[in-house]
């Protein structure tokens, strides 16, 4: 049995699988993942570097063979999918270029022709430029391409395969980065999305056993102690999540049902979601718990908060329990049947039904005391906890619903894009391309103008500099060349070293590379050294291997200080040609993606108008009237936009940071980081009230919030640089109407202010009509049960719970959209005014 176990965990070891279930946390911790992750690095280089330097290819492509152990290095990423996305990339790009320059070549095109070398690298870029939607997979062709060029032009005899040569080496690094990927450590996507849920559901069923804990406290002080304890594992819980979507992607080059099916047969009889329904799961979860959490906050503990959580306290812990032993069973490989899970989840539900049944008969008990006493009961008290109670019982529901293994599989439809829409090609993608095209253009003077040709000993350094630094936005790039500069200068320090130490012996090098390349593809792993430590690992490949690859090897001294000088020209150029041609700022995708956010917030404001449209059955004076039976008809509003929600704050936590290395006084007076990292933090607030009025499934504030998303919107769009207004919008912003705008933002919060106090006040008034009505019925000799029929009807009493969630949840919208509102308010003002001047 014991070797058994120690086969066990060498196999999730071995496999990056189900690091939560382990008695050896510390071996599945971070630490290791990212030494794996080295051991890969440091296996692909020795294994590419021994089919380049022992074996025939040496002879064969004599001058580009350091090529192979560079590109196994740069395509090897965390995970296979994301390995295998970027080869495909890059091979989808490469093989048509590779194709076209063949061709070229043959017909004698660009071959010692400065000018028509110089239209066809043109053209080629911009095709690179255009397929490439992203700057990370446009680098490699580019760099290929400046390869050929700079040969072609310079060299005296050309292999007639030249370009197929290059591609060849190229090619042959990918494969192996992907082999290596399969065979070493294989850190599959998928299974990193099953760990990261698995750590997501423990650490949320944490934070709600501490959550109901703080709720039970008498006293507020005690609960705000457990609630600090919540906001830390929340964002941890949240880390985790952001980077869920991307997994996602990646995990579609990928068999994912069949490796979800090999490591997860022992638990196949008990949940059986896929990768998209386990991301939906424990997002709809964190929205649920982060309610809770935001409503004990907020919650009066006064003596109505204590008589409920003295009669509930016992059948609400009983809940709590038995869902931490669902969320146990289903997070680890435990040796459970069937039976005895679905006993445990027959628990559960017989503990969901417990508490419903108390917590009506102590609305009930607290409605005769009002009564008997003569006091009143507060609405705020009473939505504050109908709201919680409603989280408890969604979250109770989700899990029951994911764990039948009987039910049938919906299958989601995407819309598929038109020809139409295929066929035109967007503007930016254009721009992109123009702007790729210019760069290329003039990094390609350094290695075809005779005169600069010699001057900086070919300038194929400035050349790649210029390919390698391009980003997609101004931010990114100039991020990249600070990474760039000094990962350059790490590399060559270790490639001086490396020199001295072993001179231009070829496995004496490979030798010294090697502690290097395993403790850099550590650091590489690190969130802000990502592309310092990949420099740092492929800048001694390139000086130590390149250098004596050439036909005359260079002396070490000079190949440094080359190298490290064309690099500074090229990052150089780079900062005045990202600057001057079709700039995208990282400030204004900011702007355009919380656009969208509001735009998305309004779609959301006025489905929940047509679903309130939909279960009325009647609207008077004296009432609200509601088709309970209809309650089932109603589709989810919010489901399809909770993703895109995600994708904007991770969008906009990123956009952040890039904009802090942007000149954005040019077009702004000031920018406040901490305003726009508090305006996310509302937005997932309104993003999670949504979600719960999406989940109670039941008009003149409907236009108020349309009007203000609109308003608010129309701010990011008016404060955009008038590049960017100009190339996309065809106009400039009018100074006049910032004045105009920032006088109608009070009179607009004022509303929204009383439509919350009117919301209040009617449901206020609505409380103490139906103690009027009850005691009238008591004074008439009528029994409390005729005028309480739902109180033996568990369905009805739910929905009224809902019914109290969504008119809670309505106000919370409304409070969330004025705080909101005030933060926009402060950045438009802050940004376009000079009322504020820092020091």
């Amino acid at each position: 049995m014991g070797w058994l176990r120690v086969f066990a965990l060498v196999r999730r070891f071995y496999f990056n699988y189900n690091y939560v279930d382990s008695n050896l946390p510390y071996i599945h911790s971070l630490f290791f993942r990212r030494v794996q992750f080295s051991i890969r690095l440091v296996i692909a280089f020795l294994v590419s570097g021994f089919l380049a330097y022992g074996t025939p290819l040496k002879n064969q492509v004599s001058q580009l063979v350091f090529l192979i152990p560079l590109a196994s290095v740069l395509v090897i990423q965390d995970t296979v999918g994301l390995t295998v996305a970027a080869a495909f990339q890059m091979l989808t790009t490469l093989v048509p270029v590779s194709i076209f320059l063949f061709i070229v070549q043959k017909i004698g095109l660009g071959y010692h022709d400065y000018v028509a070398a110089e239209i066809i690298l043109l053209i080629v870029s911009f095709f690179i430029g255009f397929v490439g939607s992203q700057a990370q997979s446009r680098k490699i062709p580019l760099v290929m391409c400046a390869v050929f060029f700079a040969t072609i032009v310079n060299q005296p005899i050309i292999p007639s395969t030249l370009i197929f040569q290059i591609f060849e080496v190229f090619a042959i690094g990918i494969c192996v980065s992907v082999l290596i990927t399969l065979i070493i450590f294989p850190a599959f996507a998928t299974m990193d999305i099953e760990n990261r849920v698995n750590y997501i559901l423990l650490n949320l069923g944490e934070m709600h056993r501490l959550i109901v804990q703080s709720f039970l406290h008498q006293d507020q002080i005690d609960a705000q102690v457990l609630l600090t304890q919540v906001s830390t594992i929340e964002q941890m819980v949240f880390e985790a999540m952001s980077s869920l979507q991307t997994k996602l992607v990646f995990a579609r080059f990928e068999p994912s049902r069949l490796l979800q099916r090999i490591f997860n047969l022992k638990r196949k009889n008990i949940i059986d979601l896929t990768l998209s329904e386990q991301e939906n799961l424990v997002t709809s979860l964190f929205l649920h718990v982060r309610s809770m959490q935001s409503m004990v906050k907020q919650c009066h503990f006064n003596e109505y908060h204590t008589d409920l959580t003295r009669d509930i306290r016992e059948s609400l812990l009983n809940l709590c329990s038995c869902q931490s032993i669902i969320i146990n069973n289903i997070t680890k490989h435990t040796l459970i049947t069937k039976g005895e899970f679905m006993h445990y989840v027959s628990d559960l539900y017989q503990a969901h039904q417990k508490l419903s049944k108390t917590y009506r008969d102590t609305g009930f008990h607290r409605l005769e005391y009002a009564v008997i006493s003569g006091t009143t009961i507060k609405s705020e008290d009473y939505l504050g906890h109908s709201f919680f109670l409603f989280q408890i019982h969604t979250i109770a529901k989700l899990l029951i619903s994911v764990t039948a293994t009987d039910k049938k599989k919906v299958v989601e439809k995407k819309r598929k894009k038109s020809l139409k829409e295929r066929l035109i090609p967007k503007w930016s993608r254009i721009l992109v391309a123009l702007k790729t095209t210019i760069i290329m253009g003039v990094g390609s003077i350094f290695v075809m103008v005779p005169s600069l040709v010699t001057t900086f000993e070919n300038g194929q350094w400035i050349f790649i500099a210029l390919c390698m630094t391009q980003g997609d936005t101004v931010g990114g790039a100039f991020t990249t060349m600070r990474m760039r500069l000094f990962g350059t200068l790490l590399g060559a320090m270790w490639s001086y070293i490396t020199y001295l130490a072993v001179g231009d012996q070829i496995y004496p090098t490979f030798g010294m590379l090697v502690p290097w390349i395993l403790f850099f593809g550590y650091i590489r792993s690190l969130p802000n050294w990502t592309y310092t430590a990949l420099v740092a690992i492929f800048t001694p490949i390139l000086i130590n291997l390149g250098r004596i690859a050439g036909p005359i090897p260079v002396p070490e001294g000079d190949f440094i200080l080359l190298r490290i000088e064309e690099n500074v020209i090229g990052i150089g150029l780079a900062i005045v040609l990202t600057l001057i041609i079709f700039p995208i700022f990282a400030l204004d995708l900011l702007k355009e993606n919380i656009q969208n956010t509001l735009e998305a917030f309004r779609d959301s404001v006025n489905s929940i108008r047509s679903i309130y449209n939909k279960l009325i059955l009647d609207k008077n004076p004296t009432g609200i009237y509601f088709d309970i039976e209809k309650n089932k008809e109603v589709e989810s509003f919010f489901a399809a936009q909770r993703n895109n929600f995600y994708q904007f704050i991770t969008t906009q936590r990123t956009g952040i940071q890039h904009i802090a290395v942007e000149p954005t006084f040019l077009w702004i007076n000031n920018f406040s980081s901490n305003h726009y990292t508090t305006l996310i933090e509302q937005e997932l607030d309104i993003c999670q009230i949504l979600h719960t009025i999406d989940a109670a499934e039941l008009s003149t504030l409907s236009s108020q919030l349309n009007g203000r998303f609109d308003m608010w919107s129309s701010y990011f769009k008016l404060s955009q640089t008038r590049y960017h207004r100009l190339f996309n919008d065809g106009i400039f912003y009018n100074k006049e109407l910032f004045e105009i705008e920032l006088l109608k933002q009070d009179s607009y919060l004022a509303e929204l202010r009383q439509t919350v106090h009117r919301l209040e006040n009617e449901h206020q008034d609505g409380v103490d009509q139906l103690l009027k009505r009850f005691i009238d019925l008591l004074i008439q000799g009528g029994t409390p049960s005729n005028f309480f029929p739902y109180k033996k009807n568990d369905q009805n009493d739910l929905i009224i719970i809902a019914i109290s969630t969504m008119c809670f949840s309505t106000i919370k919208l409304v409070k969330s959209a004025i705080d909101l509102g005030t933060t926009i308010h402060n950045i438009f003002e802050l940004e376009t005014t000079h009322r504020y001047i820092p020091y």
